[in-house]
């Protein structure tokens, strides 16, 4: 048995042991129990994900090309060229242009292998004809960005690695629909409502109608009797709002160690500073030269939000909708959301809101958060998978607590990927060299009238 599975099998009995103690009487012994597990869950918890988020980066280390202490790239059959390309890139990174008083290995900077072939590389598709350029940048696994000092290109497998560890904030970038374009232009998002209309039976030598309504459908009971207009068209404009990762700064000490992983170090602090400011954004934004956030966005797509009544139905404790959740409040948020969008739906709320989700029962002492019990699973509530997003309120009168839906009519736009430069001279008498990101994004919810995710609302 792998650890992982022996984790999830604990995991799954401390929580079929709670469940027992949260149907029994509740004595103060009792709550103390429970409040025990609680925490064992917890931190069972904390170490699965570890070793699943190992095993990805394992999985990562293990593809990478690798960089002698000379800075030469390695070559051979072994690396393909995309490894070619990404051990050169490091190796500009790491040591920058020969003659630079930032550069590494003694002011010898980049060896001349991974200058020459960064060079191709960027010659290669600025010479191309436009059209050209981004089916060349897909082919050698890389995306164009141009620096102050001339820039090179930032390989995929790099924005690969940032990518994965933005997910850990808000799995946002593995939830939502994220796009890429090649340009900044504004793009309109086209959108349809076709609810009302349906196939019917139509008589013989029957003229079809452009402009009649089917009023009274969709209604129980109700068939459709009559042609629908020309189908509802509209579109949400996605723009391109520049966003920075700051300065990260390194010591030439850091940089010239050979035993340093300056790659990872690099990739994990724009990753950190990425998922934070994504998050936040992406939930948050008002929409006004940034993107616009989930919330700001159901609330002005008119949906209807379920407002908490609270789990004293459950548990009498005489908790209300301002500071609890109870089951009906799930059941009538998740019904509050068309059959449709339900298939791929998922929950999304702050971690302080899962933690009080995770102690509550039905009133038939069924347990609202079910724990993956098998490596391969997931962890469920009320049957539906859920992301932690830690910029969502959390319980508190009128605060806007869960939203749940099918997130891919959440759309994230992003224009080409993230842009990274290094500065040799700006603190070169401070030893050190810096490095910053940058890039273009947008987000909105693509929504037609017919609401695909909706949001529950703590009573006022």
């Amino acid at each position: 048995m792998s650890r992982l599975t022996e984790l999830l099998a604990q995991r799954a009995k401390t929580h079929a042991d709670m469940v027992v103690l949260l149907n029994g009487p509740q004595t103060p012994d009792a709550r103390n129990k429970t409040n025990a597990m609680l925490a064992d869950i917890e931190s069972l918890t904390g170490d699965i994900e570890r070793i699943q988020r190992a095993d990805i980066v394992t999985a990562q280390i293990e593809g990478r090309a690798a960089v002698p202490a000379g800075g030469s790239v390695v070559r051979g059959a072994v690396a393909s060229k995309a490894q070619e390309y990404r051990a050169a890139f490091m190796d500009y990174l790491k040591n920058g242009e020969p003659g630079m008083r930032s550069a590494g290995n003694g002011g010898q900077g980049a060896s001349p292998e991974s200058l020459q072939l960064l060079r191709e590389a960027r010659k290669r598709i600025v010479d191309a004809k436009p059209e050209q350029r981004d089916q060349l940048a897909g082919t050698q696994s890389i995306v164009y960005t141009l620096g102050t000092q001339g820039g090179y290109f930032v390989p995929a497998g790099f924005v690969h690695d940032i990518d994965q560890a933005t997910k850990y904030y808000a799995d946002l970038l593995n939830t939502v629909r994220v796009i890429t374009t090649k340009t900044g232009a504004v793009l309109p998002y086209p959108t349809s409502n076709d609810t009302d209309q349906a196939w019917h039976i139509l008589g013989e030598g029957t003229e079809i109608q452009d402009q009649a309504t089917n009023a009274n459908y969709p209604t129980p009971g109700v068939l459709p009797t009559q042609d629908a207009g020309n189908v509802a068209l509209g579109h949400v404009n996605f723009s391109a709002y520049k966003g920075s990762t700051g300065l990260i700064r390194v010591s030439l000490e850091l940089l010239q160690d050979s035993d340093f992983d300056f790659e990872a170090f690099l990739a994990e602090q724009f990753a950190t500073r990425l998922g934070r400011g994504y998050e936040a954004y992406f939930t948050n934004g008002n929409g006004s030269d940034m993107p616009t956030g989930i919330l700001p966005a159901i609330a002005a797509s008119g949906a209807v939000s379920v407002t908490a009544s609270g789990s004293n139905a459950e548990d009498g404790s005489g908790s209300t909708g301002t500071n609890s959740i109870g089951y009906q409040d799930i059941i009538n948020l998740i019904h509050g959301v068309d059959p449709t969008y339900r298939k791929k739906a998922r929950f999304m709320f702050h971690d302080l809101t899962l933690a009080h989700l995770k102690t509550r029962l039905d009133k038939y002492g069924r347990p609202f958060w079910i724990p993956a019990a098998q490596v391969g699973q997931i962890d469920t509530l009320a049957g539906y998978p859920y992301v932690i997003n830690q910029s969502f309120p959390q319980i508190a009168a009128s605060a806007t607590t869960i939203a749940f839906g099918d997130w891919s009519k959440f759309i994230v736009r992003k224009v080409k990927d993230l842009q990274v430069l290094r500065l040799d001279e700006r603190f070169a008498d401070f030893g050190e060299v810096a490095f910053v990101g940058f890039s273009r994004v947008d987000s909105n919810l693509v929504d037609a009238g017919t609401h695909p995710i909706t949001t529950l609302v703590q009573h006022s």
